[in-house]
């Protein structure tokens, strides 16, 4: 029952995260105005250094970032509740940190957003069924999707991604975090 209970839950918790997601992408994402997707908030060098798993850095002298494991899966989840990777894919489990740093509490539209992008800029959204499922396995579900996030409160995201094994298997993948990359493989 206490796991019927979990998935209930996250379930309410995915469907506020679509939610969100529905919001953002109608309005664009993008504060710049200029249509190009790049964060005008960042400076040059940041996006030209990509940090590496374990760095700590900052993201609009807001919050705080670190990466902390990035893992290759063919499946997640537990036995109950399971997401194995599609006919030629691969899934990247991706578990990382965000910490308010601000003097005020960050909302969901202001608490950074990762992506998975590879060398030629193609970004990769998350799947939310193979999220949820490692959310479960993992029993991290310390996200700030519905509530806000606090000055000096630090929690643990994850995220999975579904790609193509041939196309992961080759070349480098950063993860972005609003403009920022971390370099993964």
């Amino acid at each position: 029952m206490k796991k019927f209970f979990k998935i209930g839950c996250l379930g309410f918790i995915i469907l506020i995260a679509l939610i969100v997601v529905i919001a953002v992408v109608a309005s664009g994402g993008d504060d710049s105005g200029s249509g190009s997707g790049s964060n005008s908030n960042s400076s040059k060098s940041e996006e030209q250094k990509a940090h590496k798993v374990g760095d700590t850095f900052t993201v609009d002298d807001k919050a705080e970032v670190s990466v902390t494991k990035v893992e290759e899966r063919e499946q997640v989840g537990n036995q109950y509740a399971n997401k194995k990777a599609s006919e030629g894919g691969t899934l990247v489990a991706v578990q990382w940190t965000v910490k308010n740093v601000s003097d005020k509490p960050l909302n969901a539209f202001s608490i950074p957003s990762i992506n998975l992008v590879d060398e030629k800029g193609t970004k990769y959204e998350a799947d939310i069924d193979a999220t949820s499922n490692y959310a479960i396995e993992t029993d991290i579900d310390n996200s700030k999707i519905a509530s806000d996030l606090n000055p000096n409160i630090k929690v643990t995201d994850i995220k999975v991604f579904e790609i193509s094994k041939d196309s992961y298997a080759k070349g480098k993948w950063y993860l972005e975090i609003d403009g920022s990359k971390v370099q993964i493989k």
